[in-house]
């Protein structure tokens, strides 16, 4: 676990010790957290048969499961 220090202009620095190679991400409210998802420099577009609706669901319903695994194991820890 690492803590980022948030500066007066709202900006978070990632430290060089985390494996993070994205100039920009995705945003996610998780209750009063947030998940943050690495939007990759170069984009492979692939044709998929679902909605975005379906995909949104579907990646918020992961998302969720393993923040909380990771909660689960934190606390264990």
């Amino acid at each position: 676990m690492v803590i980022i220090t948030v500066d007066s202009q709202r900006r978070i620095y990632i430290p060089q010790k985390l494996p993070f190679e994205a100039e920009k991400v995705i945003v996610i409210p998780q209750g009063n957290s947030y998940l943050l998802i690495p939007i990759p420099r170069k984009i492979i577009e692939i044709d998929v048969p679902l909605s975005t609706r379906e995909l949104r669901k579907m990646a918020e319903e992961k998302a969720k499961k393993e923040a909380m695994e990771r909660a689960t194991r934190t606390k264990h820890v």
